[in-house]
């Protein structure tokens, strides 16, 4: 156990006697901590170069477009201080064959959790929300679709009540990254922040409403060398202020690649389902932070059943429109190119995966975005037919390219199935998918996953 504990410690480059503390109480409480671990073999085969949209997409960094088989083991420790605190520590291995053929750590992270407060070091998973249905999960910026970035993470546990009469709290997220995989802009740092308001006075209604903010700073450029670092710099990260260089002739005047969604969700209940409407707005630049790229942006509605043996138990629909980009001519090139940029020329990426909604898409060489302008319609199905669990996922989009690439406009329909068709010691889920291209062959792709839970 110690070994592992030094392994993820060394990878997160914390000192090696904080983990030594943290694993000798675990030894001496041994009988109070609780284990989970979960472990998956798929193998995939396709007709085409590269498997379809939906085989790949959304899989958590764990496939690639031309992978064969892919294989993880995840475990983790939970040690349970009181009622209220608890302390986490998780690690996981991958390896997949296709671009990349190496083992990685899937997860290696250290978390503390306590009555208000949720807190990791390390690279963690993010949460699957929406029963797995939706194409973007929590945001439009900050999908599945990638493997996790090393860093550090606060949040608040709960929502905080501000104004309890008035049925106001608010929620918080402080997060820094480092991106560690081989890019334009080595070693580009991430900070990212949200910030939500939430009103539930009102019986069986809730809205919650704020702001994601993303920003590539630091690094080391090419071109540039060492990038503006200084904690003064991160300030001016923070607040969106001028930095003290202007480098590299940056599309925006605030230091670093800024990246931002206002967001709003209602929620409620009709006849014990579980309705919510979102709608996500995307900026790059000052335009889109004063909605001059409106109608940019996911819009969706969720609904979930309050029983889990329907046929459907529950159901999401999504539409994704960016072809305004802050240009009144959506004809035309727009000219907030979103998740490209021309000082970090990585883009909104990271292991050449985008980070935010996938059907935002990378040219043939894995580098810049060269489709970014596009409207999706998707819709999201599980439920239980005949005692065996499925999802479904269907989309449906059109293609538009990006500034300055040579995309060659199209539509594809993309659509998956997951089906659990053994369920014992063991799991084995089914995997069909398929994309029929208005301008290409039919591509059609079949997995096989073996899964199981451990402890």
């Amino acid at each position: 156990m110690l070994s592992i504990f030094r392994l993820i410690l060394i990878y997160m480059k914390i000192p090696f006697s904080a983990l030594l503390i943290i694993s000798c109480s675990f030894l001496a409480n041994a009988q109070q901590i609780k284990y989970d671990g979960f472990g998956s073999i798929t193998g995939i085969v396709y007709s085409q170069e590269k498997s379809p949209f939906w085989i790949h997409t959304n899989q958590r960094g764990r496939i690639d477009e031309t992978s064969n088989v892919s294989a993880f083991v995840s475990g983790k420790a939970t040690y349970q201080f009181s009622r209220h605190a608890s302390l986490e520590v998780g690690v996981g291995g991958l390896f997949h064959d296709g671009y990349t053929e190496k083992l990685q750590l899937d997860e290696s992270y250290v978390m503390l959790k306590n009555y208000w407060l949720k807190a990791y070091v390390g690279r963690k998973q993010k949460d699957e929300l929406y029963d797995g249905l939706s194409a973007s999960n929590q945001n439009i910026l900050w999908s599945l679709n990638a493997r996790p970035l090393p860093g550090i993470s606060l949040s608040l546990k709960e929502p905080v009540p501000i104004f309890k009469k008035a049925g106001i709290s608010i929620d918080m997220v402080l997060e820094e990254f480092i991106t560690d995989d081989d890019r334009y802009v080595k070693n580009t740092r991430i900070h990212h922040k949200s910030f939500h308001v939430i009103f539930n006075k009102i019986n069986n209604f809730e809205i919650k409403a704020g702001l994601q903010h993303f920003v590539q700073w630091g690094g080391t450029s090419p071109v540039f060398g060492k990038l503006p670092s200084s904690f003064g710099d991160y300030i001016n990260v923070f607040t969106g202020k001028e930095g003290s260089d202007d480098v590299g002739g940056q599309e925006a005047n605030a230091l670093g690649n800024h990246l931002g969604s206002y967001e709003v969700y209602l929620n409620t209940s009709i006849n014990d389902y579980k309705v919510e409407i979102l709608y996500n707005h995307l900026f790059e630049d000052g335009s889109g932070r004063v909605l001059r790229n409106t109608p940019d942006g996911r819009y969706g509605i969720f609904v979930k059943s309050p029983d889990l043996d329907n046929i459907i138990n529950s159901f999401m629909y999504e539409f994704y429109y960016t072809r305004d980009q802050s240009d009144e001519n959506v004809t035309t090139d727009g000219n907030d190119n979103y998740f490209n940029n021309n000082l970090y020329r990585s883009g909104w990426t990271y292991e050449s995966r985008i980070l935010g909604v996938p059907f935002i898409t990378l040219d043939e060489n894995r580098f810049r975005i060269s489709n970014n302008k596009i409207i999706v319609h998707h819709i999201g199905l599980s439920g239980i037919v005949s005692n065996l669990p499925y999802k479904i996922l269907t989309s449906y989009r059109k293609n538009y390219g990006a500034k300055g690439s040579n995309f060659k406009k199209n539509s594809v329909l993309s659509t998956y199935l997951d089906l659990k068709i053994w369920q014992d010691s063991f799991d084995v889920n089914l995997q069909l998918g398929a994309d029929l291209n208005s301008i290409d062959s039919p591509n059609f792709g079949a997995g096989v996953q073996i899964s199981k839970k451990f402890f």
